[in-house]
């Protein structure tokens, strides 16, 4: 909750500063030699005032668009600066850095997409391929899902009694306890059993998904598994 309430926060902040930066920038045009840099300053400041604005609003169109003009601001900046040292305060550069990192953050980012509400459903990725945790989490972040990992199944049977999230991405070929068994404990456990669990696996014969379901998994996926087809199983999940 307190991220998606600071991206207002921050961009009711910015709208601030760039319009006093307008302001500034506005009051040189009455120095002939800086009139036509100024002009561009200015213009790049008041675009930059209206995406805030949009940003505060949670407005994809105006996140996307305050990256861009912060990247040419950034150019301008330089530009400036080489040449007319006095119209260019070094701190706007690293201003314009910090503003293209903050909305390029995947946790950031998933607060302009359509219908993500501030209570997010959690998903428990267990895998012991510590490359496949990333991309999948990194897959689910950016479309709204909150994420936990484990790369055993001791340590996600301990984070889904802690965490009761909302479904369970579960491998069969585990260190230790396999997947199959965590999956049984799972349902035997009534703090567990409600949560769907749906087996990600390299193994993907008749056999191997008959006994996935058998342990109690709702639905299996085949390594390496695409993203919009992983995404299409976990949303089935929540309709």
């Amino acid at each position: 909750m307190k991220k998606v309430q600071s991206v207002p926060a921050i961009s009711y902040a910015l709208s601030i500063f760039y319009a006093t930066s307008f302001f500034i920038y506005w009051a040189t045009l009455s120095i002939p030699e800086f009139r036509l840099f100024s002009i561009g300053a200015a213009m790049l400041f008041f675009i930059l005032f209206l995406c805030s604005l949009g940003t505060a609003k949670l407005r994809e169109t105006a996140r996307k668009n305050i990256i861009t003009f912060n990247i040419v601001l950034w150019v301008y900046s330089i530009f400036l600066i080489r040449f007319y040292p006095d119209l260019v305060q070094p701190s706007y550069i690293f201003m314009n850095l910090i503003v293209v990192l903050f909305f390029s953050q995947p946790s950031v980012r998933l607060q302009f997409l359509p219908g993500v509400s501030a209570v997010r459903k959690s998903v428990l990725v267990v895998d012991d391929d510590e490359g496949l945790l990333k991309t999948v989490q990194r897959i689910l972040l950016t479309n709204g899902f909150s994420v936990l990992t484990a790369s055993s199944g001791e340590k996600g049977l301990q984070i889904a009694n802690l965490q009761k999230p909302d479904l369970i991405l579960l491998d069969v070929i585990l260190p230790g306890m396999k997947g199959r068994e965590v999956c049984a404990r799972l349902k035997d456990d009534p703090n567990t059993r409600d949560i769907p669990v749906i087996f990600l696996t390299a193994k993907d014969s008749p056999d191997d998904v008959q006994a996935e379901r058998q342990a109690g998994a709702i639905a299996h996926l085949t390594k390496p598994v695409h993203a919009k087809t992983l995404l299409a199983s976990v949303k089935d999940v929540f309709k």
